[in-house]
């Protein structure tokens, strides 16, 4: 044997190297994978426990009519009306998340991301800061994964922007984001095409309009200063959501979905993002079909 380490010293380093960066490894992966499955338990746990529901549907009278709140209404009330399960919209509109007990956890929880009968179902967070803060950082305030769902500071918190963007991480295991990719299947579209996003005061129902591939471009333009330099991502302004779709378009990728019908100037887009590999992301942009305020 001192033979053999005398002959192969090289060897020898080089094997042990590879054992120690192995245990470095796998310990790293049982580390990491713990953790996730330790965050998405809590983000279940307070998918079931912190939520509201009132069907009593009373409506207030209010002296001042706000044209828009009513535009909603009307809105609503003729989605209802063609709805294939009226009944379960309803009831979706009628729940909402308890925003006391989530701001418990974290006051930077600016609304509430559910996509019925997947894994997306989420409290959406935002810090004013840095505009990625919540991207290696968990709702509790750790860091680490699977981070958060989240909208840069580039946005306004209140979902009113022609243009709202929310990022996720596209985990392997399905969570956060991990499911965007299923989009391009069209079994998964058809029964996946509503988007809720819960707010204090109201909940916003959006529906497909979009599936892309994209490139690790950063979509919406944002000014970023660095070392005294102003610098800005060639993207799309938060207000040109016609744009947006038309970016999309002009990726032109063969496995891109596009519904029928224009985006106009009137609309209110919802883009979700997550990478899909070395400088690549996927997209998925769905347009606003009412407001029901509570």
């Amino acid at each position: 044997m001192k033979e053999f380490f005398k002959k192969y010293p090289a060897l020898i380093a080089f094997i042990g190297v590879a054992i120690i960066l192995t245990l470095i490894f796998v310990f790293y992966e049982v580390i990491y994978h713990a953790q996730n499955r330790s965050q998405q338990k809590a983000y279940e746990e307070l998918g079931k426990n912190a939520w509201i529901t009132d069907l009593s549907n009373d409506e207030e009278e209010t002296d001042t009519v706000d044209p828009g709140k009513l535009a909603d209404e009307a809105a609503m009330k003729a989605f209802l009306e063609n709805a294939e399960d009226p009944d379960y919209f309803k009831k979706k509109i009628a729940e909402r998340p308890n925003f006391d007990k989530l701001w418990e956890i974290n006051p930077e929880i600016i609304g509430y991301l559910q996509i019925p009968d997947c894994n997306i179902d989420y409290p959406v967070l935002q810090n004013l800061e840095r505009r990625d803060y919540y991207l290696k950082r968990n709702i509790d305030g750790s860091n680490g994964f699977p981070g958060c769902i989240f909208a840069e500071n580039i946005n306004s918190a209140d979902f009113m922007d022609p243009v709202t963007i929310l990022y996720g991480h596209n985990m392997q295991n399905g969570s956060m984001f991990g499911q965007l990719k299923d989009y391009f299947e069209e079994d998964f579209r058809e029964k996946h095409k509503y988007i809720f996003v819960y707010r204090p005061d109201s909940v916003t129902l959006y529906e497909l309009v979009a599936v892309s591939p994209y490139s690790e471009e950063h979509l919406l333009v944002d000014d970023f200063v660095k070392n005294g330099q102003s610098f800005m991502f060639s993207g799309v302004k938060r207000d040109d959501q016609v744009r947006v779709i038309n970016h999309l378009k002009e990726f032109n990728s063969k496995l891109a979905y596009f519904a029928e019908g224009e985006i106009t100037e009137e609309d209110k887009l919802l883009v979700l993002s997550t990478c899909s590999g070395a400088r690549a992301r996927n997209i998925v942009a769905a347009k606003k079909l009412f407001t029901h305020w509570y």
